[in-house]
């Protein structure tokens, strides 16, 4: 290697390990000094997704839906476990040791933090061992001093007459939650630098409050007691932290090492710390009180370094000023004798005191609820893999098309959506007599389910004798060939070596289909309503019904329209009905009665939306979009002035082909077609364009196997 390249190489290996070692003692220095510096992480893959799930009707459940979602994924990947994410229904969010509650409320700038807060509990599933507020025996206790961590206690010593209280035991549990809060923060944070926005979002909200700084720097909460100790212990991660406000603040601060934070490996040894903590404060606290007893009884009232009101603490004086050190230097006043807050910021003071112990309790309360109903639609929408996603139509910021794709069909969706299907209500499709009653009466709806369930079992029909035909994919068709000069030895012929016959080898090929992944698309659109939707219907389960005879076939099917979500503009949807690498056929024989039309037709929107998701899908396979339609694209919100929709979806479909996927297009004509519609589903999907007569499945069922077949051959 030339000296110049060795050169360099040095100086990269120098600076990379300079470079390395300044990063780690930075993270260091922001989980100790609190220097966050907090933007809106969520923004990174947010842009086109607002947090604002208010509307005029009520609240928009899809995108509740799904930021819970994306919530979780936060939470699992971070974790390495599936810990569910779940909505409050009552006043407080929790972690229980199962499951993360959040609140609904994660609007603007609380987003960030919902979600930090959200890793934080995460976390603590994770890594903390929550046996330690159980039992010795097993089960929760009922009082701290059952547990556990009072066991714990006793054995080092600290309770030989059994005399601790059950509040002596919740100072140490608030000791512990605040240590092992920084233990598994710290792991977090070092190990998953992805998600350090968010940790600091959390912290900006919790911890840095403004009040919280002013009190620290004008040095309030000085007294020897318990909760003033408490106070600054809990708030060590603040910048202007004093550890001289306290007589034994300092030999806290050195127990606990925040340096070296991530010496600790388990709750156990961050239980340990918190007891030798306690030890030193209820110390301090006890010879505080016994100090002023000895004072009073002597006759002197009060000392002469308090201020009069019993606010002001101790006076720690130049010395400890000077013994400070840092917080001497960052120009914090030792003598609270200098400063006072009024009264109006001691009630902020004591709130934001009161909202940081709640948080080290896990205990803090989040915005926003949802009713046992609300709660019931969110979850649904987020079980059936509902997501919104962004689809450019131009080149624009302004041309983006918000779009919702809906990946399972169930039971829940159908309830919790009704304005996509034939059902309107969960009591109906539970077999409520009420609702049911109700539903019988209603001979259109009565009529609409029982014909689309003709539809379905002329479509298994017909896919029973097309799955027939496809049959042969299932045998493998092999050719031997003998007497050859190279190959593998024939055990029949080697007795003709004897008579100078050397070709005694053969070779054996095998030839198989290879798999295929087919996946219909179904224009749900008002004008297929009828006949046309039902025998598109009937072709679509045919070719599943077949695919399920036979191997190496998977099989999708999907409902394309528009719907409008609480007053916010009408968005495409496309539902993925049926997947056979899934799904059962007795899906299609039990749920697709309830499939109606919806909306426009968004087209080449729809494809786009699903396009990720078909090529994902394939994995290699050679794979077929097959799509029934009878009308042109309409706009939807978000299209722009100049957008074409027959311009569009024409680039989509080519885009496809780009991509390797055949593609088959018919038209379900019905009566009397317009020149410029045809011209118009020619130019989009050009030779691949078909048109049919939907009265006659056996033209589908031919066109969809000649063009199988000569993909397969």
């Amino acid at each position: 290697m030339p000296p110049f390249l060795l050169f360099w190489l040095d100086y990269w290996n120098e600076f990379h390990i300079i470079y390395k070692n300044k990063r780690a003692m930075s993270i260091i220095d922001k989980i100790i000094n609190g220097k966050y510096k907090s933007s809106y992480a969520s923004s990174f893959w947010m842009d086109d997704f607002d947090t604002d799930f208010k509307r005029e009707s009520g609240v928009d459940y899809t995108k509740l839906a799904a930021t819970q979602r994306a919530i979780g994924n936060f939470v699992n990947i971070v974790t390495g476990k599936q810990i569910p994410v779940v909505f409050q229904s009552s006043d407080n969010s929790y972690t229980d040791g199962e499951k993360v509650v959040i609140g609904t409320k994660l609007d603007g700038e609380n987003f960030d933090s919902a979600v930090g807060l959200a890793l934080h509990e995460g976390s603590h599933i994770a890594l903390t061992n929550f046996d330690i507020f159980k039992n010795p025996g097993g089960g929760y206790a009922g009082t701290l001093s059952q547990t556990q961590l009072a066991e714990r206690v006793m054995l080092r010593g600290l309770d030989p007459d059994l005399q601790m209280t059950n509040e002596d035991f919740a100072v140490i549990k608030d000791l512990l939650n605040w240590i092992e809060d920084r233990r598994i923060d710290f792991h977090i944070y070092t190990t998953a630098p992805g998600y350090r926005m968010y940790y600091e979002a959390m912290y900006d909200k919790y911890f840095n409050d403004k009040i919280i700084d002013k009190a620290l720097k004008m040095n309030e909460k000085t007294e020897e007691t318990l909760d003033d100790y408490l106070f600054h212990i809990i708030n060590f991660t603040n910048p202007n932290r004093n550890l001289a406000a306290l007589e034994r603040l300092r030999d806290v601060w050195n127990l606990i090492d925040l340096k070296n934070i991530d010496r600790l490996k388990s709750t156990r040894d961050a239980l340990d710390v918190a007891i030798d903590a306690y030890v030193i404060v209820n110390k301090a606290a006890k010879d505080a009180e016994q100090q002023q007893t000895q004072i009073a009884a002597a006759g002197d009232g009060s000392p002469e370094s308090g201020d009069g009101d019993g606010d002001g603490g101790v006076d720690v004086g130049a010395e400890a000023s000077a013994e400070a050190g840092e917080e001497a230097s960052n120009g914090i006043p030792t003598s609270a004798s200098q400063s006072q807050l009024s009264e109006r910021e001691q009630k902020q003071l004591e709130k934001a005191i009161e909202h940081q112990r709640k948080f080290v309790n896990g205990t803090i309360k989040k915005s926003g609820k949802l009713t046992k109903a609300q709660a019931s639609t969110v979850n649904a929408i987020r079980e059936a893999g509902t997501e919104t996603v962004q689809v450019a139509t131009g080149a624009g910021d302004s041309d983006i098309v918000s779009t919702i794709v809906i990946k399972k069909f169930t039971p829940g969706i159908v309830a919790a959506m009704p304005g996509l299907f034939a059902s309107y209500s969960d009591d109906y499709l539970t077999g409520a007599k009420d609702y049911a009653e109700d539903v019988l009466r209603s001979s259109y709806r009565t009529r609409s389910i029982h014909e689309t369930d003709q539809a379905v079992l002329r479509g298994i029909v017909l896919g029973k004798q097309l799955g027939k035909k496809l049959q042969l994919r299932n045998a493998d068709r092999s050719l031997k060939s003998t007497r050859l000069e190279t190959g593998k030895i024939d055990r029949r012929l080697i007795s003709q070596l004897g008579y100078n016959n050397a070709n005694v080898f053969h070779r054996i090929v095998t030839d198989r289909f290879k798999n295929y992944f087919i996946h219909i698309s179904i224009d749900a659109s008002g004008s297929m309503s009828g006949t046309k939707f039902r025998n598109a219907l009937t072709s679509a389960v045919a070719v599943a019904q077949a695919a399920s005879m036979t191997t190496g076939i998977r099989v999708q099917i999907s409902l394309r329209g528009t719907h409008t979500f609480d007053n916010s503009g009408e968005r495409a949807v496309t539902i993925y009905v049926y997947d056979s690498a899934k799904d059962k056929m007795n899906k299609i024989r039990t749920m697709f009665r309830y499939l109606d039309v919806f909306g426009c037709t968004p087209e080449g929107i729809a494809f786009k939306s699903i396009e990720q998701y078909i090529k994902a899908d394939a994995k290699g396979d050679e794979c077929i979009f097959v799509n029934y339609s009878d009308g042109e694209p309409t706009n939807v919100r978000g299209t722009g002035y100049y957008y074409n929709g027959v311009e569009f979806t024409r680039r989509v479909v080519n885009g496809f082909r780009e991509l390797g996927i055949n593609v088959v297009s018919y038209f379900i004509k019905d009566g009397y077609m317009y020149e410029s519609t045809v011209d118009n589903f020619r130019r989009m999907y050009g030779v691949d364009a078909q048109f049919i007569n939907p009265e006659s499945m056996t033209e589908v069922s031919k066109t969809l196997n000649k063009k199988f077949l000569e993909i397969a051959i």
